[in-house]
């Protein structure tokens, strides 16, 4: 599970950079344990600033991040949006 004040500050950065939909997904979903990590997919975020939006958050957030494109259609994003929690969009 991820810290509330992850959260605002996941939304507050992906509102900076104008995402169009951001999920948390994973092991961050699970409150049964810690994650080490925080898994996120992101949609619209354009090529050009996407490193730059990573690196706001790696600095920002108490945890590493891993980020996943949505914009694709392969079996794994789908299970994604079915699955994930929506953080913002």
């Amino acid at each position: 599970m991820i810290t509330e004040t992850d959260k605002k500050t996941i939304y507050e950065i992906s509102k900076k950079y104008h995402a169009k939909r951001v999920l948390l997904f994973g092991s961050s979903l699970k409150p049964e344990r810690e994650s080490r990590d925080i898994d996120i997919a992101v949609e619209g975020i354009p090529p050009k600033d996407f490193y730059s939006y990573y690196g706001d958050l790696m600095l920002s957030l108490s945890k590493p991040v891993d980020i996943i494109d949505i914009s694709g259609t392969s079996k794994f994003i789908k299970l994604i949006l079915r699955e994930g929690v929506l953080l913002y969009g």
